[in-house]
């Protein structure tokens, strides 16, 4: 019988971003699961960070920086896929596609050699995936995807909504509509969003989260760690994911912010993309009338017209929340382990 230790890999460097959520609930699904858990960031501080959010969830136990026991690890820079490769891996996740065959083209990349070394580590990548006991994905897109390009066999595993999150946020005192804003993804719609808020002439209503262009004029504020996370989602009343499907390989994330609104109970505007319905529909057992609309991936016409109903009907939304797949996975392994 194996010990239900799990020493956690992820290339994290600071708290906050849709990785850094991702990280917390897989340590929290883990926990609640019976293991022990260690985790392995790219910066040992980020220790700290995910100790103090873990008590603001009411999540109680402290993780450690170190490794042993099961092994689950999500591979990012060439250092670490180098060093994975002489690793037994019990656990990989593939959360993403190379940039070459994701529909991102060399000038959204630094340089040449960036593009080039995307090369070797997708190869790199693709040997520890034949090596690991099992793999995980964030869609069953991606997870057929891998089947197709690299004969991979993964299991979809989406995103869910932080356990105890939404009771660290109030609601907003005026109507406001907030964006996750990297802009520096393309597939996530930022100017597609500000063609139509300027359009609509709606700038003093909405909030940029995150990171924002130079110059940029709209509202906007950043968050680093669940406390201010939880303090900028008071301020939201919907949000907005207007995400683009991607050529030559389909959109396949499972955005953190979309189920972050569903565990806020946010009215939400979302692309009608397989991946964002699979993590929408996983998470939900109802859905109040009009709280989520589906719109075209890419169109300003559609974004306006749920932008000016949400303003205009002002939709109050309270979800039902099924289990979360992450926290479904950690339990199945745990009984795995545990037998």
């Amino acid at each position: 019988m194996r010990a239900l230790e799990v020493s956690i890999w992820y290339p994290v460097r600071v708290p906050f971003g849709g990785a850094y959520i991702h990280l917390l609930n897989n340590v929290i699904a883990a926990k609640l699961a019976g293991f022990e858990v260690k985790v392995v960031p790219s910066d040992e501080a980020i220790i700290d960070h995910i100790n103090h959010d873990l008590r603001l969830l009411g999540i109680e136990g402290d993780v450690k920086y170190g490794r042993g026991g099961l092994t689950y690890v999500r591979p990012e820079s060439i250092k670490m896929v180098t060093k994975l490769l002489n690793m037994s891996i019990d656990v990989l996740e593939m959360n993403f596609l190379p940039l070459w065959l994701s529909g991102q083209d060399v000038k959204s990349l630094r340089d040449l050699r960036n593009y080039l070394i995307s090369f070797l580590v997708d190869a790199l990548n693709r040997i520890i995936a034949h090596k690991a006991q099992r793999v995980i994905t964030i869609s069953e897109v991606s997870a057929k995807l891998l089947w197709r390009d690299s004969l991979i066999k993964a299991e979809p595993v989406p995103n869910q909504p932080l356990p105890n999150f939404s009771k660290l946020v109030s609601k907003p005192k005026e109507f406001t509509i907030c964006f996750p804003s990297s802009y520096y993804y393309s597939y996530q719609g930022f100017d597609v969003f500000v063609k139509a808020i300027k359009e609509l002439g709606i700038e003093d209503r909405v909030l940029l989260i995150g990171k924002v262009p130079p110059g940029c004029k709209l509202r906007n504020v950043q968050a680093k760690g669940i406390r201010e996370l939880a303090k900028v989602y008071s301020l939201c009343s919907a949000f907005v994911s207007p995400h683009r499907d991607t050529t030559p390989v389909p959109f396949f994330g499972s955005p953190t912010k979309v189920v972050d609104a569903l565990a806020t109970n946010k009215a939400l505007i979302v692309s009608n993309l397989p991946s964002i319905r699979e993590t929408v529909e996983k998470n939900l057992k109802s859905s109040p009338k009009g709280c989520i609309r589906w719109i075209r991936p890419g169109s300003a016409e559609d974004l306006k017209e749920a932008m000016e109903e949400f303003l205009r009907e002002r939709p109050h939304c309270e979800y039902e929340l099924g289990e979360g797949t992450i926290n479904s996975f950690w339990r199945r392994l745990s009984e795995e382990v545990g037998a």
